[in-house]
């Protein structure tokens, strides 16, 4: 439910504010914020993050943006009718990105928690 949670406040602000930024500005805040481990937190993130993105980019794709995402695939070496690899390569990227912002934010977490156990 928290991935699902994430990736819908990602698609949200991502349409509404136009950043990129939001894929990682999310799962950072929720890693910060939830009291799991590093690597709960870089998965779920990475689950939410992957899961905006790759339905994002595959609604803008089906839609308006296979010429486009061909064109890049072109750029890149790839065959001209192969935008759809674009869409999955962005989502893998995206959800690396997500993930490591959101074992950030735990880190950081932890970070802190461990400062406020040493000044007492």
């Amino acid at each position: 439910m928290i991935v699902l949670a994430q990736a819908f406040m990602i698609v949200l602000l991502q349409w509404g504010l136009q950043s990129w930024v939001w894929v990682m500005g999310v799962p950072l805040a929720f890693g910060l914020a939830a009291r799991v481990s590093g690597l709960r937190a870089a998965g779920r993130g990475a689950a939410a993050g992957g899961l905006a993105w790759l339905g994002s980019a595959l609604y803008l794709y089906l839609t308006s943006g296979r010429l486009v995402a061909g064109r890049v695939a072109a750029m890149l070496g790839l065959p001209l009718r192969s935008g759809w690899i674009m869409v999955v390569v962005s989502g893998i990227l995206a959800a690396l990105a997500a993930g490591l912002a959101a074992y950030a934010g735990a880190g950081l977490r932890a970070a802190l928690a461990g400062t406020e156990k040493s000044r007492s």
